[in-house]
């Protein structure tokens, strides 16, 4: 399986492709709006987790395009540094499953992964 993940900001898509690499899965990594669409358009993508501040087109307009084409089959986490409300209703409305602020919790962002791509959890040990 593969994960698209559209982020700017190399230090912070390193971390997202990290965990998504420790679940076995496939990152498709993309530095902003354009090529998010382009790899989204030429790879098989089981989930995206998308920036919402990225240089030229930003997170918003690149959820509503996959929308456009996939409807809701493709699950989408969109993160923002901006903690307000505002990013995460805008999430929601421009179709996003998931709003994370950052800094992206790995535990949390795996916990999703696992929740939209049906993985398995892993067992916790009993002492």
């Amino acid at each position: 399986m593969n994960v698209l993940i559209v982020e700017d900001n190399k230090p912070v898509g390193l971390v997202l492709a990290r965990v998504v690499r420790e679940l076995g899965l496939g990152p498709i990594m993309a530095p902003d709006g354009e090529s998010a669409l382009r790899m989204y358009q030429q790879r098989d993508v089981d989930l995206a987790i998308i920036d919402v501040q990225l240089p030229g087109r930003d997170g918003f307009s690149v959820v509503r395009e996959i929308r456009r084409d996939a409807g809701d089959g493709l699950p989408v986490i969109l993160i923002s540094a901006n903690e307000d409300t505002a990013p995460e209703q805008r999430a929601r409305e421009a179709g996003a499953n998931e709003f994370l602020a950052k800094p992206v919790r790995p535990g949390r962002l795996a916990e999703l992964l696992r929740q939209y791509l049906s993985l398995p959890v892993p067992e916790q040990d009993t002492p």
